[in-house]
């Protein structure tokens, strides 16, 4: 069960907001000195918060549909928004001089998509030090490196990550037949959102019967890296029946080695994210499915917590984001 802070006044958040118990936790627009960034003004209102937001890449296009939302909230709630990310994933160095610089600004309060589930607990203790509220979004940064660095943050927002494999896992059995060889590349090692979506998926298969997973390979959450990775398991499994993707961008590239490879016709793909792109290439048959998110619910949430830490209201510690199977026929 969730946890409330008591230590704030009841009161509601926005209303019509769905939020599930948390049963797990997890990648193109913009110019880039410090990474891409863009802001949302409250108009220079002197009671308006200042609110700093790093988010994993803007090279995304689940986290460009996250900034939109972020930004259309921001101006709904009087906030002013600075919002900035790097130029890819693995760049945690870069995220971290983006926190120092925004704290620096004398920002009210810090969301964090984190790239690393330890690498940032730094940036965490920075925005501490200097009375600023966190809220992680996305991925989650490891308890007891938080503990051990003397920092905290006030909230966690994301889907839950580890039910998605398991759904990702039932689809692909499903398309399957129920037997099959399949492969699953994966995000950056060690990132919790990967972890966890592939941890799922692998547990599930297991318990399910019938799948054989023979290749398991990071791909850092990139479409060509998906794509490398791809080619090099249908070359090793020429006999593979279907590949999960832990999220779509890899995926995409997955779909395009096997069209390359002219095995189309033989090997399923499932990601996750349930982006544009993806779910276009469901329709069009090229992709199975995509276990969706809702990155624009995420970032608003995310908003509504810094905004009620402001307000002395109360707010959940942990918001869990149902999760999701698209298929072609959810899309229409």
């Amino acid at each position: 069960m969730l946890k409330k802070r008591m230590r704030f006044a009841a009161a509601a958040l926005a209303a019509g907001i769905a939020i599930t118990s948390l049963a797990g936790c997890g990648g193109s627009s913009g110019d880039s000195a410090a990474g891409s960034a863009s802001a949302s003004s409250a108009g220079g209102d002197s009671d308006s918060i200042k609110v700093g937001v790093v988010l994993k890449t803007l090279s995304n296009p689940f986290y460009v549909t996250m900034q939109e939302a972020m930004e259309a909230k921001a101006d709904e709630l009087g906030m002013e928004m600075v919002l900035q990310a790097p130029e890819t994933e693995t760049e945690t160095e870069k995220q971290m001089q983006i926190v120092e610089n925004l704290v620096v600004q004398q920002i009210e309060g810090l969301i964090l998509a984190p790239n690393g589930s330890s690498e940032l607990v730094p940036a965490v203790k920075e925005a501490n030090d200097a009375d600023v509220p966190v809220v992680i979004l996305d991925s989650r940064i490891e308890e007891a490196d938080l503990e051990e660095a003397g920092a905290h943050i006030e909230c966690f927002i994301g889907s839950d990550n580890y039910q998605g494999g398991q759904l990702a896992a039932e689809a692909m059995s499903e398309a399957l037949g129920g037997s099959g060889k399949v492969a699953v590349v994966e995000g950056i090692s060690g990132v919790e959102s990967s972890e966890l979506r592939v941890g799922g998926f692998k547990d599930k298969v297991e318990e399910l019967g019938g799948l054989e997973v023979v290749a398991s390979q990071p791909a850092d959450w990139e479409q060509e890296q998906g794509y490398t990775v791809t080619q090099n398991i249908l070359q090793a499994n020429p006999d593979i029946a279907g590949i999960f993707c832990a999220n779509d961008m890899m995926a995409l590239g997955a779909v395009k080695a096997i069209e390359d490879a002219g095995m189309e016709e033989q090997v399923t793909v499932i990601g996750f994210d349930a982006t544009d792109d993806a779910k276009a290439a469901i329709s069009e048959g090229r992709m199975y499915a995509s276990v969706g998110q809702d990155p624009a619910l995420m970032g608003e949430q995310a908003l509504e917590v810094i905004q009620s830490i402001k307000d002395g209201s109360s707010y959940e510690e942990e918001y869990a984001m149902d999760v999701k199977v698209v298929t072609a026929d959810d899309i229409g």
